[in-house]
């Protein structure tokens, strides 16, 4: 790899905004409250502070993203994800003693996606070993680990356009076709101090993990760390420890172990009544105002802040794509290749229709034809809008049906009302639970059944959109 390569030029997205001019920072401690509690594996803990303490500083300030258009009439029920904020989030795998500039691989990589719209949030986990094409500053790519890439736009070329972060965000869009708005970049000291600040934090730990040769510090020895299963209170250094765990199982549970990290800090800081603790507010600002990596404009976090307040915690649906690969004997370390088909699917689930997965309703079909595999055929398209398999539920109706059926069990309706228009079926067909109708299915077990019929017509909902 050469370390001088002529400038990657970057395709700019149809809706995106001209780049703000470049200015002066300004560490206003009341204006960067926000920022600086993004220093957290938990991003999301960043949007839960913010909620609370914007208004103690900035009483009638609702400023919004750039991306949200608030006085828009025709705003859509859910955006599409171009419309999402969309916040890579990486975790440096730099020991405790390193200095600051020092190369280091990003041992977490994770996108946190806002729906504006319908007031939902998801995160997608990226196992750090999956092998992605990287583009290389002359318009073609090289094949390497995902968690190399910040790392090579930071240390390794000359003038890449955003350094490290903006590598990673154009390998993303590459790979996953997703488009990254910001980034937030923190290491282990950040993530230490900042659980600390808030108390600690509690995780139902679910089974006994252990590292016998544990170490988070440059030179020191290894030590024995275990974890057994219940509730347990853990420090900034015994979380970042539980967070950090694989060598007895994989990265695969190391990623589940990261998101109950993430959201057992977003809930200590629901906790936490910082409304009526701004001195609270101001110690974590002065725990990382010189901390944080981030391009976040300091004008949008009012914006963010309501939006957290409005989505809660109950409403981010966390993902990760690590059942989606497999091991790989196509590099010098641990390699894992991916599933795209599958990939995508578990993209859908956090990307797709926020609304639909707000809901989560469970979704029963069955076959009313006498064409076997009609029901399969529709799950099979649901999965790509999101909906998974733990939600769906397939049969054979008790008789065949002509007229497609939607009965909607459990007051989902939005669900229901989706499902008929991908089935290119007329809304008279969507009856609740109390219709005389609905006796059909006494008998099934879903929130919403779909006794599909003759008239629905597939192929044609096998090309929509989703949306």
């Amino acid at each position: 790899m050469s370390w001088e390569r002529p400038r990657f030029e970057r395709p700019p997205r149809p809706d995106q905004p001209l780049a703000e001019a470049r200015r002066g920072r300004l560490f206003n401690p009341l204006l960067i409250v926000g920022i600086s509690v993004f220093a957290v594996a938990a991003f999301y803990v960043a949007l839960v502070v913010a909620a609370t303490t914007y208004p103690i500083f900035f009483p009638g300030n609702d400023l919004l993203p750039v991306k949200v258009s608030p006085f828009e009439k025709d705003n859509p029920d859910v955006a599409d994800i171009n419309q999402r904020i969309n916040i890579l989030v990486l975790g440096l795998d730099r020991r405790l003693g390193v200095p600051a500039d020092t190369a280091a691989r990003t041992d977490t990589v994770f996108i946190l996606t806002i729906d504006p719209f319908s007031k939902t949030a998801g995160v997608f986990s990226i196992p750090r070993d999956l092998l992605v094409e990287i583009p290389d500053g002359s318009g073609g790519y090289n094949t390497d680990r995902i968690n190399v890439v910040w790392e090579e736009g930071r240390f390794t070329y000359k003038d890449y356009p955003g350094g490290g972060p903006g590598l990673i965000k154009d390998t993303i869009k590459h790979n996953f076709d997703i488009p990254i708005d910001n980034y937030v970049i923190l290491d282990f000291q950040n993530f230490i101090d900042l659980i600390d600040e808030l108390g600690g934090i509690d995780i139902d730990v679910p089974e006994y993990v252990a590292d016998y040769d544990y170490t988070d510090c440059q030179g020191c020895y290894g030590t024995v760390v275990e974890f057994s299963a219940g509730p347990q209170h853990m420090d900034g250094k015994t979380a970042l420890a539980y967070a950090r765990l694989r060598k007895m199982d994989s990265d695969f549970k190391r990623i589940e172990r990261q998101q109950l990290v993430m959201k057992a800090t977003a809930q200590k800081a629901m906790s936490i009544n910082l409304f009526t603790d701004p001195g609270k507010a101001i110690s974590l600002y002065g725990k990382y105002k010189d901390a944080i990596d981030t391009d976040i404009s300091d004008l949008k976090i009012p914006g963010l802040a309501k939006l957290a307040q409005q989505i809660g915690i109950d409403n981010i649906r966390m993902v990760s794509m690590a059942g989606a690969t497999h091991p790989c004997n196509c590099g010098p370390a641990a390699t894992l290749e991916a599933d795209w088909d599958k990939v995508n699917e578990l993209k859908a689930q956090v990307f797709s229709n926020g609304r639909i997965q707000a809901e989560g309703a469970l979704v029963e079909l069955q076959n009313g034809t006498e064409q076997a595999g009609v029901a399969e055929e529709f799950a099979g398209f649901l999965r790509k809008q999101g909906i998974s398999d733990q939600d769906l539920v397939l049969g054979d109706a008790a008789a065949i049906h002509q007229r497609t059926l939607i009965v909607d069990r459990s007051g989902k309706g939005y669900t229901a009302k989706k499902l008929a228009e991908w089935l290119n079926v007329p809304s008279d067909r969507v009856i609740s639970g109390s219709d005389p109708a609905s006796a059909e299915v006494a008998n099934a077990t879903g929130d919403i059944v779909v006794v599909i019929g003759s008239d629905a017509r597939l192929a044609t909902a096998a090309v929509g959109s989703g949306n």
